[in-house]
């Protein structure tokens, strides 16, 4: 086989993040008696949360800036300064920990996996958030190593965050590791970084404008296995 060990990024790879992320803004603005509009508030929250976790990858912003500045941007920009961000960021983590809905083939692919690689779990995501959603997931068990950036203080695309994978399995064979994940610029940008092969995970078949170059594309993630057996 030509890898050993495969890195899976987590949310939109292998977890509903969309799902998850749509359960935990409607189920907060609710708790605080707000009137809540998908088509308005969904797209407004995505727009703004790309952005800010775009700036943690660039170490612009810390993990616990984040939490309440996306939200204080939010409520900006809908013109509601009665809010205290933290205080709602606090009530929307506590409803997103609670969903670790799978995307379809994830579970089926990890199973079969688990049999004859290392696989490890590695999200640029919130301690409490991502321990509490992926140590309760039933894909937990087939994961040799979770990594969590905040947990560690570093996130992709930093390689360093790679390099604590290695030491944690005892591994140290970059020609025999694939990182798989959805997202160019941490994902894949930090796989480039670190020296090893990539696999952009792609279902929507949207087109890569980076200068980013994944070794594979695949849009199912039943597909990984032409590339790696």
């Amino acid at each position: 086989m030509k890898y050993k060990l495969l890195i899976f990024d987590a949310d939109k790879t292998l977890y509903d993040f969309d799902a998850t992320e749509k359960f935990a803004l409607e189920n907060v603005f609710r708790a605080f008696g707000l009137p809540y509009k998908e088509e308005v508030h969904l797209k407004l929250f995505h727009e703004i949360n790309k952005q800010i976790w775009a700036e943690f990858e660039r170490k612009e912003i810390s993990a616990d800036e984040l939490k309440p500045e996306r939200f204080r941007r939010f409520f900006n920009r809908i013109g509601n300064d009665e809010i205290e961000p933290k205080k709602f960021s606090d009530v929307y983590l506590s409803f997103l920990a609670k969903n670790n809905e799978l995307l379809p083939g994830a579970k089926k692919i990890i199973h079969e996996l688990s049999a004859d690689f290392k696989l490890v779990l590695l999200t640029n995501g919130l301690s409490f958030v991502q321990n509490s959603r992926l140590n309760s997931s039933e894909l937990r068990e087939y994961f040799d190593a979770l990594i969590i950036s905040e947990d560690v203080g570093l996130a992709k695309p930093d390689p360093q965050i790679f390099s604590l994978i290695f030491e944690e399995l005892d591994f140290n064979d970059k020609e025999k590791t694939l990182m798989v994940g959805d997202n160019l610029s941490s994902d894949i940008l930090g796989g480039i970084n670190f020296g090893i092969d990539t696999c952009w995970f792609n279902p929507t078949k949207k087109e890569n404008n980076t200068d980013i170059t994944p070794t594979y594309v695949i849009s199912r993630l039943y597909q990984l296995k032409s590339i790696i057996y």
